[in-house]
C-alpha cells in the first residue's frame, strides 16, 4: 500500500486557513493571494469556487457566472410559511481563520431585481456560531433596491480570539419577522448578483499556491498487477502512430519495452488515448514504472511528466485491502461504540451513535401509526446517519454472497471468512467474521419491520433516520436532530425477504435460532409484500434523508422468491420465479428504480434493479432448480460478462460500463458510477467461476482485474478512488464524521473506503461552484475529490460492499490460479533444483521474463536471483 498525500486545491486552503499567521511555519510554502482572505473576488473567470450557494429543502436556487464576471443567483422557492427560515438559501465562503487583534476590511457589491433585505455575516461555521462581522456590528439587515448596486465597505478588529473554521456568509432567503409577505401566496423569484468580494487584512501572508494534480501521461492501476494476468495502461497522447515506452524497475533498469496501440479519441473521458499492453512481463517486483517517449512540457504549474506512477508486480496486490475494504462496516456501525483494538487506530475510535435508536414513525409522512421500534444497531448508510433498508439490503446481500461464494467455489479458511480475521468484536466466537459483520445490520434491519396489529403488519420501513441533512464535521454522538421512521414500502420489505432467507441458510449451521428467526420474518415480510405489492417511495418525497424511490418491484419480487427458494425449497417460490419475467435473467443494463423507466446504466445489478443478485444466488447455492435451468443461469451470467468485456475493449481507461441516458437531455455516467464498474467486476468474476475454471477463460478474471485498473487510477483523473491505496489516492470523502477537510480536529478517512467517483448530473453546490455544468464536462472527468462534492465523492455501504466481495476474491483465487509461488518456476508446489536449472538455462538463453524467478525482488531476474537460489537450496537463506 502507497500514499502520497496530495493536496487538493480546497485542503491547500483549508490547511492554511487554520494556521495562524502569527505562528511560525512548520514547512516552507511559496505563498499568494497576500492582504486578502478571499481568493476570488470578481468571477472574471467563470468559476464561484469557494464561494457556493446552499439551500435547505425546500428552497430552491440556481446560480451562474454572466458574461460581464458576476455570480447571478436566483431564488425561485423559499421555505414553508411556518417553518422558513432566511438561511434556507445561503452564499458561502467557508474555511476563513481570524486572527485575534488583526483589522479587517469587508468589502462586496449585491444587487438584487425586487427590493428586499439580505443578512451579511462573517462568524462561525458550526456551534456555538458566534458572529465576528456582521452590518454595522448591530445585526442589521442590508436593505436592497431594486435593480440599484449597493456597495459595502466597513471594518472590524477580531476581539474574539483566533478563530477558524469561519465563514462569510450571505442570508439570501427572506426573513418571516422582516418580510413576512413573502411567506404568503406565491413567491415571486428573487434574483441577486455579486460582484468585488473582499475581506482585506494588511497582515495576511497568503496562501500556499495551489498544488497541481499528478498529470502522468501514463496512467494505470498504481498498486499494481499480477505477475500472471494482464497488464495495461493507458497513454494520454494525440499521436496518430504508435509511441515507445519501456518498462524500468526500481533501480530505473529497462526489463522491458513495445510499442503502443493507438486507441484515438475517447468520448468518456474526452482524451486521445494509446494503450499499452505489458501482460508478458511476469517478474514479481516493486517500484516500476512505465517511461514513454510523449513529448511533454513542464511548468512549474503544470509538472507534467511521460511516466506512470510507480506500481508493484505481485500476488499481494490486494490482501491488505481486502480487510481494510470489508472493515469500513464496523467503522459505520451505529450503537456502539467505535474502540480499540477494533478500530485500528486511536483516531477512528468515538462514543456509540444513535443509542438508544427507539424511533416513531414521521407524523408528517401519510402513514400513521402508534407503536415505537428499536433500530438501534446497524450500518450508517453513507456519510450521514440514516439506516436505509434498500441499500442495506444489497450491501448485506454482497457480504454474505461473497462468504457463500467462498463456501463452495473459494476458500473460507482465509481473511475476511474465517473467524478472527477481521478483528471485530465478534472475532473468536466460532463464526465467519464475515457473516458476523454482516448479521450486525441483519439485526437492526429486522427490527424494522411494522409489528403484529398494525394494518401493514409484516411491512418493512423504508429507512430511518433524521429529518435533515447533518453538517459536516460532526461524530454520530452528537447528533440530536429528530429522528423518524419513514413509511414501509414493498421494496423494503422485499430487500428484507431476500436478505434474512440468504441470512437464515447461511447461518443454520451456526445458529439455528437465529436462522429460524430471519427465516421467520423473511416470509412474514414476502407475504405482506404480496398482500400489499405496490406500495411505493416517492422519488422525491424523503427530500432531508435521500429518497431511493422506484414504481417498477417485479425484480425485487423475483429476488426475494430465489432467496427464499433456495433457502426452503417450498413450491410456492419455485412458481413465482419460474413466472417472473427476469427468470435466469443476468441483465447488462438496468432500467427502474430512481431511473424511472431510462435505459441504462450499464450493469448487471444495483439497490433498485435487484433481479441479477437472484439469478446468481439460482447459478451458485444448491438448489432444487432442473441443471438445464441452472446452466442456463450461468450462461446467462457468462453472456453479460463477455458484454461487458466487449464495452472494456472499446474504452479508451478499460471501463466496464458505457455512457447512458441518465436523465431526459443527459448522456453521461450516473451517480455512483463506481460501484457499477465493481458489481460488473463480479459477474466477470462469477463467469469465470461457471465456466468451470478453464484456463482458456482466464479473460473473465482478466476483464475484472482491468475494471479494478479503473478504480485504482487507469482513469483520466490519475485517480485512486479508494482511499490509503495508490499514489494519488482518494482522501476527502463526503462524510460528517471523517472530515478532516472541513475541521482538522476530526479525522482522514480510514484506509479501504472508494468514492462513488464521477457521475455527469454534477447537482451538488461544490462542482457547480467550478463553473462545471451537465454535459459540459466529459463524463469520466465529473469528479472532484473535496468533502463537499457529494455528488461526486460520497462513500456509501452498497458501493463498499463490492469493493470489499472483488478484492477477496481477487487475493483468494488470483494467485491460484497464477501458480504463483516465489521460486517455484516450473508450477508444481516446490521449490528445488528443478527450479534452480530453469532459471540457469533461461539466463543463458537471454530470458528474464521467466516467471516467479526474481528471487530477491529487484525487479530483474539475473545472477544476483540464480546465487540467491543456490544459497536457499544449501539452507543458508530463506526467500
Amino acid at each position: 500500500m502507497k500514499k502520497r498525500l496530495v493536496r487538493k486545491i480546497c485542503m491547500l486552503m483549508a490547511i492554511v486557513l487554520i494556521l495562524p499567521t502569527i505562528a511560525a511555519p512548520v514547512y516552507s510554502f511559496e505563498y499568494e493571494g497576500a492582504g486578502d482572505l478571499i481568493k476570488n473576488h470578481t468571477f472574471d473567470n467563470g468559476i464561484s469556487f469557494p464561494w457556493r450557494v446552499v439551500e435547505a429543502y425546500p428552497a430552491t436556487a440556481d446560480y451562474k457566472i454572466t458574461e460581464d464576471g458576476k455570480l447571478k443567483i436566483t431564488l425561485s422557492k423559499i421555505g414553508n410559511a411556518a417553518t422558513g427560515e432566511r438561511w434556507d438559501v445561503q452564499l458561502l465562503h467557508r474555511g476563513l481563520t481570524l486572527i485575534q487583534g488583526h483589522t479587517y476590511t469587508v468589502q462586496f457589491t449585491v444587487t438584487a431585481d425586487r427590493d428586499c433585505l439580505i443578512y451579511p455575516k462573517i462568524g462561525d461555521q458550526s456551534t456555538p456560531y458566534d458572529e465576528y462581522w456582521n452590518l454595522d456590528q448591530q445585526w442589521n439587515f442590508l436593505q436592497l433596491s431594486a435593480n440599484k448596486p449597493t456597495t459595502v465597505t466597513q471594518t472590524f478588529t477580531q476581539k474574539k480570539g483566533d478563530r477558524s473554521k469561519v465563514e462569510f456568509a450571505f442570508h439570501l432567503a427572506p426573513d418571516r419577522s422582516m418580510a413576512p409577505s413573502e411567506y404568503t401566496g406565491i413567491f415571486k423569484p428573487l434574483t441577486f448578483t455579486f460582484d468585488d468580494m473582499y475581506i482585506k487584512d494588511p497582515q495576511f501572508t497568503g496562501y500556499p499556491k495551489t498544488a497541481t494534480e499528478p498529470t502522468n501521461v501514463v496512467r494505470l492501476n498504481q498498486e499494481g498487477f499480477y505477475p500472471n494476468f494482464a497488464k495495461l495502461a493507458t497513454v494520454l497522447t494525440s499521436s496518430a502512430t504508435p509511441i515507445n515506452w519501456q518498462l524500468v524497475n526500481q533501480k530505473g533498469t529497462v526489463v522491458f519495452a513495445g510499442k503502443s496501440t493507438v486507441k484515438g479519441y475517447d468520448h468518456a473521458s474526452g482524451d486521445n488515448v494509446h494503450i499499452i499492453d505489458f501482460s508478458n512481463y511476469r517478474t514479481s517486483g516493486t517500484g516500476y514504472k512505465i517511461v514513454t517517449d510523449v513529448p511533454v512540457v513542464k511548468t512549474a504549474t503544470n509538472p507534467a511528466n511521460n511516466e506512470s506512477m510507480p506500481f508493484n508486480i505481485g500476488n499481494d496486490i490486494y490482501s491488505k485491502m481486502k480487510y481494510d475494504s470489508i472493515k469500513y462496516f464496523y467503522h459505520h456501525r451505529s450503537g456502539i461504540p467505535i474502540t480499540m483494538p477494533y478500530a485500528d487506530d486511536e483516531q477512528w475510535t468515538r462514543p456509540a451513535g444513535h443509542y438508544p435508536d427507539v424511533l416513531y414513525p414521521d407524523p408528517a409522512k401519510n402513514y400513521s401509526a402508534n407503536y415505537k421500534l428499536d433500530v438501534t444497531g446497524g450500518w450508517y448508510d453513507a456519510g450521514d446517519f440514516g439506516k436505509y433498508v434498500v441499500n442495506g439490503g444489497i450491501s448485506t446481500w454482497t457480504l454474505m454472497n461473497s462468504y457463500e461464494r467462498a463456501l463452495y467455489l473459494g476458500d473460507t479458511s482465509v481473511t475476511p471468512f474465517k473467524d478472527g480475521s477481521l478483528n471485530i468484536p465478534e472475532s473468536g466466537n466460532g463464526f465467519p467474521d464475515i457473516l458476523d459483520e454482516a448479521r450486525y445490520n441483519l439485526n437492526a434491519l429486522l427490527n424494522m419491520q411494522v409489528p403484529t396489529g398494525n394494518a401493514l403488519a409484516g411491512m418493512v420501513h423504508h429507512k430511518a433516520g433524521d429529518v435533515r441533512w447533518q453538517d459536516l464535521a460532526i461524530r454520530p454522538d452528537q447528533d440530536t436532530t429528530k429522528r423518524y421512521l419513514q413509511p414501509p414500502t414493498t421494496a423494503a420489505t422485499l430487500n428484507l425477504a431476500a436478505i434474512a432467507a440468504q441470512g437464515s441458510r447461511l447461518w443454520k449451521q451456526y445458529d439455528a435460532h437465529f436462522a429460524a428467526k430471519c427465516l421467520s420474518a423473511s416470509e412474514t415480510a414476502w407475504n405482506s409484500a404480496v398482500a400489499h405489492p405496490d406500495v411505493y417511495a416517492p422519488s422525491n418525497g424523503y427530500a432531508a434523508i435521500g429518497a431511493y424511490g422506484e414504481n417498477y418491484l417485479k425484480d425485487d419480487f423475483y429476488w426475494a422468491a430465489c432467496e427464499l427458494y433456495v433457502t426452503t425449497g417450498s413450491q410456492k417460490y419455485l412458481d413465482y420465479i419460474k413466472s417472473s419475467p427476469h427468470y435466469l435473467q443476468e441483465p447488462s443494463e438496468l432500467t427502474g428504480g430512481e431511473e424511472m423507466g431510462l435505459i441504462g446504466p450499464t450493469g448487471c445489478f444495483d439497490g433498485d434493479n435487484t433481479a441479477g443478485m437472484g439469478t446468481i444466488t439460482l447459478a451458485l447455492a444448491p438448489n432444487g432448480l432442473p441443471a438445464t435451468d441452472v446452466a442456463k443461469a450461468k450462461a446467462n451470467i457468462i453472456a453479460a460478462a463477455d458484454k461487458f468485456i466487449s464495452i472494456e475493449q472499446t474504452q479508451g481507461y478499460g471501463v466496464p460500463i458505457e455512457e447512458k441516458q441518465v436523465s431526459d437531455t443527459l448522456i453521461g455516467y450516473p451517480w455512483g458510477s463506481n460501484s457499477f464498474v465493481v458489481n460488473n467486476a463480479i459477474v466477470m468474476s462469477y463467469a469465470y467461476l461457471f465456466s468451470g475454471y478453464a484456463s482458456t477463460h482466464k479473460k473473465y478474471i482478466n476483464g475484472a482485474i482491468t475494471a479494478m485498473d479503473y478504480i485504482l487510477g487507469r482513469n483520466p483523473n490519475v485517480q485512486s478512488y479508494v482511499t490509503g491505496y495508490g499514489d494519488n489516492p482518494l482522501e476527502n470523502p463526503h462524510h460528517c464524521f471523517w472530515a478532516y477537510q472541513a475541521d482538522n480536529s476530526f479525522p482522514h478517512p480510514p484506509a479501504g473506503c472508494m468514492s462513488g467517483g464521477p457521475n455527469s448530473s454534477l447537482q451538488d453546490p461544490w462542482v457547480k461552484s467550478l463553473g462545471w455544468q451537465p454535459g459540459e464536462i466529459a463524463s469520466e472527468k465529473c469528479f472532484v475529490d473535496n468533502i463537499e462534492s457529494w455528488s461526486t465523492n460520497e462513500i456509501y455501504t452498497n458501493w463498499n460492499a463490492p469493493l470489499a466481495w472483488m478484492s477477496a476474491f481477487l487475493d483468494e483465487q488470483a494467485p491460484v490460479i497464477c501458480g504463483g509461488t516465489l521460486g517455484d518456476v516450473n508450477g508444481d508446489g516446490e521449490r528445488d533444483a528443478i527450479d534452480f536449472a530453469l532459471i540457469k538455462k533461461a539466463l543463458l538463453n537471454g530470458d528474464t521474463t521467466i516467471q516467479n524467478a526474481d528471487v530477491n525482488n529487484d525487479g530483474s531476474v539475473d545472477a544476483m536471483d540464480l546465487a540467491l537460489y543456490k544459497s536457499f537450496l544449501l539452507g543458508k537463506v530463506i526467500f
